[in-house]
């Protein structure tokens, strides 16, 4: 029993690993099914019993980049032998890198997702959920090593990235600038972001 429920466990993670490699490189919109479920050495019927639809697959795969993202991020504040402007350096380095891995057509998907275009919340709510934790400990530890502006205040971090993820998901396409131009500008976001809570 203990080992079908392994097996069932890995070839679901198998999916959604080929999945990620998939859609990162090809978008939403032109990979397959078929391709998926053959990467990952599966029938589409196995693929379809894990994953109901290419949709929920592609929000899956989201929800992987998010989680995966900040325990990245994580690992990075836990080193202990670089100072905190090197830990800054090496999240957005990590962060560039995934961004440059991920084509046009599905950064446009996960902002959808973001924004809740298929009528489901469970991506904003992932991002939620890992928030608060990871950036008080960044600004904690940037202010015990003196690196971030004291005046900063956690709440007022929050509401500043808040309201970057809100700009950047408005689906209004007067207020809001595309969410392929927003990949493109990405460094100098993060750049604006991550030295601006050091005050430089």
């Amino acid at each position: 029993m203990t080992n079908n429920l392994k097996r069932k466990k890995d070839k679901k993670q198998s999916i959604l690993d080929a999945a990620t490699q998939i859609i990162m490189k090809q978008g939403y919109k032109k990979a397959s099914v078929a391709e998926i479920a053959k990467a990952a050495g599966a029938s589409q019927v196995t693929l379809y019993k894990y994953f109901p639809s290419k949709i929920f697959l592609a929000k899956s795969v989201v929800i992987k980049l998010i989680i995966e993202g900040y325990q990245a991020a994580e690992d990075t504040l836990d080193s202990s032998t670089d100072t905190f402007e090197e830990k800054m350096e090496n999240m957005m380095s990590y962060g560039l890198k995934t961004t440059d891995a991920i084509s046009d057509d599905f950064v446009v998907f996960m902002y959808g997702e973001f924004s809740g275009k298929n009528g489901d919340d469970t991506v904003k709510k992932t991002y939620n959920a890992y928030k608060h934790g990871f950036w008080k400990k960044l600004l904690d530890q940037g202010r015990a090593e003196g690196a971030v502006n004291p005046q900063i205040t956690d709440e007022g971090a929050i509401i500043y990235l808040d309201m970057f993820i809100s700009y950047a998901m408005d689906s209004n396409p007067v207020n809001a600038h595309s969410a392929v131009e927003i990949k493109n500008h990405e460094k100098d976001l993060m750049h604006l972001f991550f030295y601006g809570i050091m005050g430089r």
